[in-house]
């Protein structure tokens, strides 16, 4: 497995491709490749991307601000679930945010108890809901958030 990160020079069908597995993933709510494009050119934006045999096979986007970061989509295609491809996604936005981030921030499905453990697994902790906060079915959001150990 390899980890790429895309920039504004990244290729539209990675965009594409992008947002064909956050669809598979999430549904009609999933990301546009135009929105991975644009949070990928931003200077805060973060968006990597799993490589298996020549094929994208999972994602994770977000940004930071100041001392703050967000997880705003992690995906990985069905076929490529639990074996390791959300956990080295992880592991690499946490690598790439700069040391002036002091929490992480992300919302997920009340129901998709899968992430919700892995997100543990990782050191988040359940800090609030966001009533009805999807469609398509509706319903509530947790708010998570990592509180980053810095040393110094």
């Amino acid at each position: 497995m390899e980890i790429i990160r895309a920039d504004k020079n990244t290729q539209k069908q990675i965009f594409e491709s992008l947002s064909a597995i956050d669809k598979l993933c999430v549904g009609a709510e999933g990301w546009s490749a135009e929105s991975f494009k644009s949070e990928a050119a931003k200077d805060n934006g973060i968006v990597l991307y799993t490589v298996e045999n020549g094929n994208i096979t999972g994602l994770i986007c977000g940004f930071f601000a100041a001392d703050e970061a967000e997880i705003t989509s992690v995906a990985v295609s069905p076929e490529h679930r639990r074996k390791g491809f959300a956990a080295a996604l992880m592991e690499e936005y946490f690598r790439t945010l700069p040391d002036v981030v002091e929490s992480i921030f992300l919302e997920v499905r009340e129901s998709n108890s899968a992430a919700i453990g892995l997100y543990q697994k990782f050191g988040f902790q359940k800090i609030s809901l966001r009533k009805n906060f999807y469609s398509f079915p509706d319903e509530n959001a947790v708010v998570m958030q990592k509180l980053l150990n810095k040393e110094g």
